[in-house]
């Protein structure tokens, strides 16, 4: 008798092989991800990318997290920018970029990720910031604006400062157009 798993034990199953140390498991797990998978797989992907050494593996999820279509990852990915390492952040930028997520909602959290982390992430900000459109929230520009602020109040110019600068005359812009 032919038993098919119901999409939440495929799922499941899925997270489950993202975590086996054997790396063809973990690879297999990647390749459902591309037609199974929905937003509850990327926290798995990111725990795997994070202790992962294989380059392969890295690799294949870098593909699929610059590939994501759903808006619902967009909440995964923005947690991500909150408990990640360097690395993973940096990966959840560019995720937020190459597909084209609609990051709106979530300026200030990104601003953040780029004032706490390396100039790296910083740049991965500004061209997230840089490729955004309209309609935008006040609130979460006038945040970002006072995160921004805050920053420039307590920290010498450095090469992460000028990316940032720059982040500001944009977030500076779209507030004077919300006027």
């Amino acid at each position: 008798m032919n038993q098919t798993k119901k999409p939440g034990q495929v799922i499941a199953q899925i997270m489950i092989d993202l975590n086996s140390e054997k790396e063809d498991i973990v690879l297999k797990a990647i390749k459902k991800v591309r037609s199974k998978g929905n937003e509850q797989i990327i926290p798995s992907l990111f725990n795997t990318y994070r202790t992962t050494k294989t380059n392969r593996i890295k690799d294949e999820i870098t593909n699929i997290l610059s590939e994501l279509k759903s808006t619902a990852t967009i909440e995964p990915l923005i947690e991500e920018l909150n408990i990640g390492n360097e690395a993973s952040r940096c990966l959840a930028l560019t995720a937020i970029w190459s597909s084209g997520l609609n990051a709106n909602e979530h300026i200030d959290e990104i601003i953040q990720t780029a004032i706490n982390g390396s100039f790296l992430e910083a740049f991965e900000a500004l061209t997230i910031i840089e490729n955004l459109d309209p309609p935008f929230e006040e609130e979460v520009i006038l945040n970002s604006q006072l995160i921004l602020k805050t920053y420039f109040g307590n920290h010498e110019k450095s090469e992460k400062s000028e990316v940032l600068r720059n982040i500001t005359a944009i977030i500076n812009g779209i507030n004077s157009n919300l006027q």
